[in-house]
């Protein structure tokens, strides 16, 4: 099917096809000229572990020291990756969510492990914020950046750990300018062109489908017409008045021999006693009637 058939299609069908053409071209002027555009800002920071427990000998030395929990859990692990992952999913709690929210940054951002920078099992975290402006993309990720500092230093807390000895947040990347992310304005787009496609598609299908139910109803009828009600066929008349459809005239015709002969051919078995008559049938019509068993 080339372009022609489709547009003769969609034309044929334009009752149903135009609609569906028109939603889908508002759809793509709404995703490409009035639908806000997304700015995107990415920011990272990586873990700095505390100092070691004092010793012995320095609790000795200051007994201070004793009194200090400087236990820290999170230094425990001795892959440092296992800290981000644990930070990246409290920041994605529906509590923080809401403080970051009622600060005014954007609730499309991201907490993850900076895998992409060459750190793959080092302490780094990643912060990407979005936003419909520039300005909005990099305020969202500056406050994401101190909602991670904050959301590490809590969780110290709550363990009891003494401030000097818990795990501390230094910046590596800050955004100082937001990139338009068209991608995802192209990805919109394209599902809307899509989804217009397929819908299309679909009405023309169903446009043939009842084009063809109707054609096949319309041949049916004009092949067969019902007969009149009020007149019946001359063998069902004749079959009703106990009798043939042929007169005994008509019949005669067909008692003369194949060679023009005066002998009668006998076409119809004779029912009589005697099996050697061989009278015509145009004579036993007109004698009997073709006499049929059963009526009078």
């Amino acid at each position: 099917m080339d372009l022609l058939s489709i547009a003769r299609k969609i034309w044929r069908y334009k009752l149903l096809t135009l609609p569906v053409v028109l939603l889908t071209l508002c759809g793509a002027v709404y995703v490409v000229a009035i639908k806000p555009q997304v700015y995107e800002a990415s920011s990272s920071y990586i873990l700095i572990n505390p100092p070691a427990p004092p010793t012995q000998e320095q609790i000795a030395r200051d007994p201070a020291l004793g009194r200090i929990h400087a236990d820290n859990p999170y230094t425990r692990f001795s892959d440092p990756t296992v800290v981000v992952q644990v930070l990246a999913s409290s920041m994605a709690n529906e509590s923080v969510k809401r403080a970051l929210l009622k600060a005014g940054a954007d609730p499309r951002y991201k907490v993850e492990p900076a895998s992409g920078l060459g750190y793959s099992n080092g302490p780094i975290v990643k912060v990407t914020a979005q936003g419909t402006t520039p300005e909005a993309a990099v305020r969202s990720a500056e406050l994401v950046g101190n909602g991670v500092s904050r959301e590490l230093q809590g969780m110290q807390q709550s363990q009891g750990v003494d401030p000097q000895y818990r795990i501390k947040v230094n910046k590596v990347f800050t955004p100082d300018a937001a990139q338009l992310q068209a991608s995802g304005q192209l990805r919109a787009l394209v599902a809307v062109l899509g989804l217009g496609t397929v819908l299309l598609f679909l009405v023309v299908s169903v446009g043939d489908a009842v084009t063809t139910i109707r054609t096949e109803r319309t041949g049916r009828s004009a092949e067969s017409p019902p007969a009149p009600d009020d007149q019946s066929w001359p063998a069902q008349e004749a079959q009703f008045e106990g009798r043939s459809a042929l007169d005994a005239g008509e019949w005669s015709e067909f008692d003369e021999g194949p060679l023009g002969g005066a002998e009668p051919v006998q076409h119809l078995p004779d029912h009589d006693s005697n099996p050697a008559s061989n009278g015509s049938s145009a004579e036993r019509l007109d004698q009997g009637r073709w006499h049929t068993p059963g009526m009078s």
